[in-house]
């Protein structure tokens, strides 16, 4: 029994999409287990506000430091959220505007946005996530401009 020419390239295309599938969850399991890395060290930051204050910025409170880390932790899940695809156009939109409701979040971000944007250049994903976090950061009557 002979294959047909279509027949063998439709098994090659469906054989290529199977392994680009495997390398996008296989790039999603990654995303995932770096930012249980991150989430689990700012929790422990947190939980430990003595080793949090060898890690503040010079001249800020240690317990305004871990409000801080709280912050991002927050900032962290929902990043994740974002890359994984879950958290898309207007419900990132909605929570971003959220975040920046709260003083704490305005706070992070104006003292980390700018090193965000930095962590996010040749990341399209997390450029988008940071583009939205600030527009949102902006919007907010109470935001410090940074730079402003």
């Amino acid at each position: 029994m002979k294959l047909s020419t279509t027949a063998i390239f439709a098994v090659a295309a469906v054989g290529a999409l199977h392994l680009l599938q495997r390398e996008r969850h296989q790039r999603q399991l990654n995303e995932v287990a770096v930012a249980q890395i991150q989430i689990s060290r700012l929790t422990h930051l947190t939980s430990n506000p003595d080793l949090a204050a060898s890690w503040a910025p010079a001249g800020m409170d240690a317990k305004e430091y871990v409000k801080i880390l709280d912050a991002n932790q927050q900032l962290c899940a929902l990043s994740l959220r974002h890359k994984l695809g879950i958290t898309r156009g207007r419900r990132l939109r909605f929570t971003a505007e959220w975040i920046m409701k709260h003083e704490i979040g305005r706070r992070y971000w104006e003292k980390f946005g700018s090193l965000r944007a930095e962590e996010a250049m040749d990341d399209s994903d997390a450029e988008e996530f940071t583009e939205v976090m600030n527009d949102a950061y902006k919007a907010r009557p109470e935001a410090k401009l940074v730079g402003a």
